[in-house]
């Protein structure tokens, strides 16, 4: 049975294999005349300790900073749409959110009622995995649809 997907979620960190991911999602939502939603998820970083709060911004820079971060954000991923072949159109938006990539992948799933989720991966193991994990791990692992890893 052909599985046809109307929505495909595509994560992105900016690295090249985030490039190889949009190029097989927007390749799939040709042939499936699919939506994709481009997703990048601007990773929060939290003070460890009160201790240290001191270093961070206050709120209000805070706040100035995740505009801008996330204005960035989405002009990255609208530079990252592929060319595709005449008639080959595949409507698309953007979608930036900030906190942990995998509780936010997962939660973007949900809201955009994806149908695949396309991710990449890049292949670390042993201790690196151990001490960076994997969001592709946790996302297939939680997720309610389909998700296609790309190395």
């Amino acid at each position: 049975m052909h599985e046809t997907f109307k929505r495909i979620l595509v994560t992105t960190d900016f690295s090249e294999a985030g490039d190889r991911a949009i190029a097989h999602a927007f390749r799939m939502a040709a042939d499936h005349g699919a939506e994709v939603v481009l997703c990048h998820v601007i990773e929060t970083v939290v003070a460890p300790n009160p201790l240290y709060a001191h270093y961070y911004p206050t709120e209000l820079f805070n706040a100035e900073i995740r505009e801008r971060a996330e204005k960035d954000a989405h002009q990255a991923l609208l530079e990252r749409v592929p060319k595709l072949e005449a008639g080959s159109e595949v409507p698309y938006s953007t979608h930036v959110v900030h906190g942990s990539p995998a509780e936010e992948i997962i939660h973007a799933a949900q809201e955009k009622q994806a149908d695949l989720i396309v991710i990449a991966t890049h292949g670390h193991t042993g201790l690196k995995h151990l001490f960076l994990g994997s969001v592709a791990e946790r996302v297939i692992r939680h997720v309610h649809c389909a998700v296609l890893v790309v190395r």
